[in-house]
């Protein structure tokens, strides 16, 4: 028997057609009499077999519903390869909204050619061709950022990581864009929270005016948005929990008013990846969730998703989120010095190898992913979680020190600089996996990162049951008809 889905953001009940609200989505058991058109119910058909599942996700750009078709002989490695391939793993092939106008460092780990979206209209500022770069840009407000193989702006995407130093919250990728968000403020004289709406929308936001509660507790505040507009809304508690939910998608970020702590605010989830001991707190009801070994968060309240700030390890803009299960890459890059650099793996059997500076690339196909780019091999971390709560982490710094805990190492940014003040990094690994590191001004930096092409189908969960737990339950865009 086919089903009936509604893209609905928001979660709001349907009181006329009588959809029930599922994640993201409302969905029927039967087709309403008005159709498509009025309703916006589209059909999804059921699996043919009992060898089947469906994927049932949203197609970004009409709203509609979409399925994929999933074999249950190769459950885990079908599951895991689409979603791969989706845009929540893939921050460095996305667009870079900038959020404060300046100079940003750039980082082209495959080369490629950056583009740029500006009040209308885009043009190509930056030309690597087929060789390794990074630099400067300079960007302004509300500008959208992203790089391709050729000089199309629309030709297939390549790696793009930005950074403005000492503004970690200059600019969020739409990689990161959500309807739930929360985080804590503790100094600084309050938050100026900048929003940009992916899609026209309305915000609701507020402070709990203390380090308590969730978003049940806040006074309510509704800001309408614009897509493709950066707006910023001023919280003036010093200490208080801050929480917004939108009707669509939005990114986030946020700059504390007296200039410290700055940050990306990645959308809440099931499991929050951390570093260290965080401020922590789950969506509605604010109450403590449950935490291992300081490096994951998550609630012991089915489904509840949680976040997590992470604030002043002893050096510059002191504050970090922890970012999200479906949000973890396997690949990243950085284009400026290092002191430091701490790895969570999630994942069993996990090998991360940390490069730097290119010495050449090479290579006769015209895909530049396949090119072998010759770079310096600086460490190699073998990490083998026991579940994805109970990762395992690897904490490194330029002084010598690494060890298996925050406290093994000069997490603050003041350490020597790693490899010689070396300026372009790569880091890889078979499964995904957090990043954080501190830029040159001493901010904590959660890297962002991409999935490798070659890598899509590596199976770093194999059973159907985790597959489900830790992948599909997490992501609010996913749901499985079996």
């Amino acid at each position: 028997m086919a089903k009936y889905f509604r893209w609905n953001p928001a979660r709001t009940v349907d009181s006329v057609y009588n959809g029930v609200v599922q994640k993201r989505f409302l969905r029927k058991t039967s087709r309403s009499n008005v159709g498509s058109a009025v309703s916006s119910y589209y059909k999804i058909d059921d699996p043919n077999s009992s060898t089947e599942a469906s994927l049932i996700h949203q197609n970004k750009t009409t709203g509609k519903p979409r399925q994929k078709m999933i074999s249950k002989s190769s459950f885990a490695l079908d599951t895991i390869h689409f979603t791969n391939n989706i845009g929540k793993r893939n921050h460095c092939l996305s667009e870079w909204v900038i959020f404060n106008a300046g100079a940003y460092i750039f980082s082209l780990p495959l080369g490629g050619y950056i583009h740029k979206l500006s009040g209308g209209s885009t043009s190509n500022v930056y030309v690597a061709g087929n060789n390794v770069a990074r630099g400067n840009l300079t960007f302004s407000l509300n500008d959208e950022v992203w790089a391709t193989e050729t000089a199309s702006s629309t030709s297939k995407r390549m790696p793009l990581h930005l950074m403005r130093n000492a503004a970690t919250e200059g600019c969020v990728p739409k990689s990161l864009a959500g309807t739930r968000f929360g985080f804590y403020s503790t100094r600084y004289d309050g938050s100026n929270v900048s929003i940009y709406a992916i899609r026209d929308c309305q915000v609701t936001y507020g402070e709990t005016g203390s380090n308590s509660g969730g978003y049940n507790n806040i006074v309510e505040n509704v800001l309408s948005c614009s897509a493709g507009e950066v707006q910023t809304i001023n919280l003036p508690t010093e200490q208080t929990r801050v929480f917004l939910q939108s009707t669509d998608d939005i990114i986030v970020s946020v700059a504390e008013s007296g200039g410290g702590d700055r940050m990306m605010v990645p959308p809440a989830s099931s499991y929050m990846y951390t570093r260290r001991t965080t401020t922590k707190g789950e969506w509605s009801t604010g109450s403590n969730a449950t935490t291992s070994d300081n490096l994951v968060v998550y609630s012991t309240n089915t489904g509840t998703p949680v976040w997590a700030t992470e604030i002043a390890d002893g050096s510059g803009g002191d504050s970090s989120m922890g970012l999200g299960i479906e949000f973890l890459a396997n690949t990243f890059t950085y284009g400026t010095t290092l002191s430091d650099y701490a790895i969570i793996a999630p994942f069993p059997d996990t090998e991360v190898i940390v490069k730097t500076n290119p010495v050449s690339q090479s290579g006769s196909s015209s895909n530049l992913e396949t090119k072998e780019t010759q770079w310096v091999t600086r460490f190699t971390h073998n990490l083998n979680a026991t579940s994805p709560i109970q990762p395992t982490g690897i904490f490194v710094d330029g002084n010598g020190n690494s060890g298996s805990s925050f406290n093994d190492y000069t997490g603050s940014g003041g350490a020597a600089e790693i490899a010689s003040g070396a300026t372009s990094w790569w880091f890889e690994s078979n499964n995904p996996v957090y990043v954080i590191i501190n830029t040159p001004s001493n901010d904590e930096e959660t890297l962002l990162g991409w999935m490798r092409r070659d890598s899509r189908k590596n199976l770093f969960l194999s059973t159907e049951a985790d597959v489900k737990k830790y992948i599909i339950n997490p992501d609010e865009d996913l749901f499985l008809e079996e």
